[in-house]
């Protein structure tokens, strides 16, 4: 059974409500992870009702969809966003025990009635294998974006890694419709070439958040009410044995400073043996269109940065500037022989700026040109290239 999608233009949250409530089955089905990325999947769905008996069914071999078929099936939780007008009913459910790199085919079910058409996950690749994902941030709904995904998909990389500013909703009931459209946006094209959907790894930017005063789930409702990712803002991804992905919160719904730094730190210390450390936040410590002591950038710099150069962070992958960006070295604010590289700066759909001052010290090379990060990790080491939306390499940098 196909899944009712919306894919019409919604402007206001009445017409949308009203095309909700037609719908029977469910409207997006998205993968995050809550845990392990090697041996667990966290499939995310929504619906205009709620089921009695929602189970996740999924195997190694393909069933069309015939309920009793899989061998395997998996049960989670529902809840919905206080305050969303329509309504729906979001339901997480994660299979676990996996085994990794297999490809999974998956149904969700009521009961023995299929919700959604059979399709197919695959979990991480055994901890010392090659990865591969693409990164981005500052997405949106627009033309640009639509074409970049479809771009990454066809790379067919392992997950995707949104750095902030995803559909631009602003943390506003209002603007549910822009999420619609940006979940069936990926859906549509983050897409392996053997069918297999490509997982999401978000980090949180200022246009997911509001202006509210309230707790981080009132401030960005979305984001924490959408993307299962074990509840923080803040987390880690072990990819491989050498290789740990730190996603963190650069000020928009919990401070940089505080409980964050806190845990930033022993996060730092516990990976100080591991080769390859990856951060990902959105407002870049070194920005490359806005102002040097732009707040959120100085703010970075004052509670971060002297952790990333004590325990050696590899690669900060920045975003929130609208631009393409590589630094040079850099260790305690200074150009260095060892330390940590600053790759950036967003425009995985939105239009692209200026660099206003391309000499700036800690630059190496900067532009305003619209582009994803192809990441590769093997034994030998760390490969990022850098590909523009016609698809051509416009950057490359390795890390032994």
């Amino acid at each position: 059974m196909l899944a009712c999608r919306l894919s019409i233009p919604l402007f206001a949250v009445a017409l949308l409500s009203g095309i909700l409530a037609g719908c029977t089955t469910p409207n997006h089905v998205y993968l995050t992870w809550q845990s392990d990325p090697s041996t667990t999947m966290t499939v995310n769905f929504h619906s205009p009702k709620a089921h009695e008996n929602v189970r996740l069914l999924f195997d190694d071999e393909s069933h069309d969809g015939e309920v009793a078929a899989y061998e395997q099936d998996a049960t989670g939780s529902m809840h919905q966003i206080p305050g969303l007008k329509d309504g729906r009913y979001i339901y997480v459910i994660e299979a676990t025990n996996l085994d990794p790199g297999e490809t999974y085919h998956f149904v969700v079910a009521d009961g023995d009635k299929a919700l959604t058409r059979e399709r197919r996950f695959r979990p991480l690749p055994p901890k010392d294998a090659p990865i591969r994902f693409i990164s981005g941030g500052d997405m949106s709904i627009l033309p640009r974006a639509h074409r970049m995904t479809k771009m990454a998909g066809n790379m067919n990389p392992m997950f995707g890694l949104i750095g902030g500013d995803i559909a631009y909703a602003n943390g506003e009931f209002k603007n549910a419709w822009m999420w619609d459209k940006w979940l069936n946006m990926w859906d549509r094209n983050m897409v392996t070439d053997d069918g297999v959907m490509i997982p999401m790894v978000l980090a949180l930017g200022n246009h997911e958040a509001n202006d509210s005063a309230g707790t981080p789930e009132e401030v960005a409702p979305f984001f924490y009410g959408y993307f299962a990712q074990g509840g923080a803002p803040y987390f880690t991804k072990q990819l491989r044995e050498d290789t740990v992905l730190i996603v963190l919160d650069s000020g928009h719904s919990v401070p940089h400073g505080g409980e964050q730094a806190t845990w930033l730190e022993q996060t730092l210390v516990n990976h100080e043996d591991t080769r390859n450390t990856i951060a990902v936040y959105h407002a870049p410590l070194y920005p490359s269109h806005r102002d040097f002591e732009d707040g959120r950038a100085v703010a970075g710099r004052e509670n971060w940065l002297a952790l990333f150069d004590a325990h050696g962070l590899r690669v900060a992958l920045e975003n929130h500037d609208h631009t393409f960006k590589r630094t040079k070295i850099l260790r305690n604010n200074e150009v260095a022989e060892e330390g940590t590289v600053y790759l950036g700066d967003g425009s995985f759909g939105v239009s692209p700026r200026e660099i206003p001052e391309p000499d700036r010290w800690y630059l190496e090379k900067a532009s305003g040109t619209p582009h994803i990060w192809l990441v590769e990790i093997d034994a030998d080491g760390m490969k990022y290239t850098a590909v523009s939306e016609s698809g051509s390499t416009i950057d490359e940098i390795s890390f032994e």
